[in-house]
């Protein structure tokens, strides 16, 4: 990015209007409620209420396991993606930004606050805003592409009938998005033109029919055309790096979604039922990748139900609350809770030191 595009975006607020945050975070709580009541009368039970067996010594052991490998992962993933594109960040430094990203992600649609806040956050510890906006976006891509890729490779591996009930016909409409996704994904890689000219195909015709401006197209176009040549250029950075350091971000990424993936299931034994805990790992796939198309703040209310309509019957209805709302709260909710708490200080304006005055005496 140009030095006239950090000097504006340092220059810009993290969070907007606060109204605007709140409202947001009021309506990922509404939606949660709203979720959890519509689980809790299609499929029976009640709200949830705390199990006693998931407060033993044990269970809450392997729970802070969990959620360690689960913090941890997902800080290391995007340490070792900033080392190969060689930015200087400390893994400390990136701690925080862990749980921001938890926050912003989960209050805004399709995560869009997410990537602006860790952008941020990275340009005022001297990181360029190009290089912040590329890492953030390699780490999410490559959780895409482990999800996309898992998809259907639960399918191959195991029935549709086995994963959760999932009929055929769900998994192979998946499949076919997850095939396209990827070869947009390779076409944006190896031809960036393609895609760019598709766009500013569709722009110019916007602007013939006089809903967009021609210095509105002309600056959307520009701005895409900077974005898709960092990206293209941040990914083979990436690609160039030391094996060591790009595979060592695949691991952590595959770590990261595999605990994500397998709270439930750790969840669900600790309540004594029986486990498929493969299959349960591919239900999450699933309902993970739809939720990267949610429209609600966090998926809030969506995954909920697309986890109860997935797993239903494989637990009493009480249970399957219960599971859900502490699958989310681990996951979600306690980030969330530590992230309001870190933006507070980690994203706060900086206090202006003025320069000494001389008196002349």
């Amino acid at each position: 990015m140009h030095k006239d595009d950090t000097q504006q975006f340092a220059s810009r607020r993290p969070l907007g209007r606060p109204v605007m945050w709140l409202g947001s975070g009021a309506l990922f709580l509404g939606l949660t409620v709203a979720g959890l009541w519509a689980v809790a009368k299609l499929f029976g039970g009640t709200l949830p209420h705390l199990d006693p067996r998931l407060l033993q010594p044990r269970a809450l052991g392997l729970i802070v396991l969990f959620l360690v490998v689960y913090f941890l992962a997902d800080g290391l993933r995007l340490h070792l993606v900033l080392r190969a594109l060689k930015a200087p960040v400390r893994f400390a430094q990136i701690l925080p930004l862990v749980f921001i990203n938890i926050l912003f992600s989960n209050i805004t649609p399709l995560a869009t606050g997410g990537g602006f806040a860790q952008v941020w956050y990275l340009q005022r510890r001297d990181v360029p805003v190009g290089l912040s906006a590329a890492a953030t976006t390699i780490r999410t891509i490559l959780a895409m592409l482990v999800i996309f890729v898992a998809a259907p490779a639960f399918q191959l591996l195991a029935p549709a009938r086995q994963v959760a009930g999932i009929s055929g016909t769900v998994i192979e409409s998946i499949v076919v998005f997850i095939v396209l996704y990827l070869v947009g994904f390779v076409v944006l890689l190896l031809r960036p033109a393609w895609m760019l000219g598709m766009i500013e195909g569709l722009l110019r015709l916007l602007s013939r029919l006089h809903v967009l401006g021609a210095a509105r197209r002309e600056a959307i176009s520009d701005a895409l055309n900077r974005a898709a040549q960092e990206f293209a250029q941040g990914f083979r950075q990436f690609l160039a790096a030391p094996l060591m350091l790009s595979g060592a971000a695949l691991l952590s990424t595959v770590m990261y979604l595999l605990t994500l993936f397998a709270m439930p299931a750790l969840l669900m034994s600790l309540l004594g039922i029986e486990t498929n805990w493969f299959s349960v790992i591919g239900t999450l796939c699933v309902v993970t990748f739809l939720m990267y198309f949610a429209p609600t703040p966090g998926g809030a209310g969506f995954s909920e139900l697309a986890f109860a309509g997935l797993m239903s019957g494989q637990m009493a209805p009480d249970q399957m609350v219960l599971v859900i709302f502490a699958w989310r709260f681990l996951t979600i909710y306690l980030g969330m809770g530590i992230g309001a708490i870190v933006s507070v200080f980690a994203l706060r304006p900086r206090a202006h030191v003025a320069a000494p005055v001389k008196v002349d005496r």
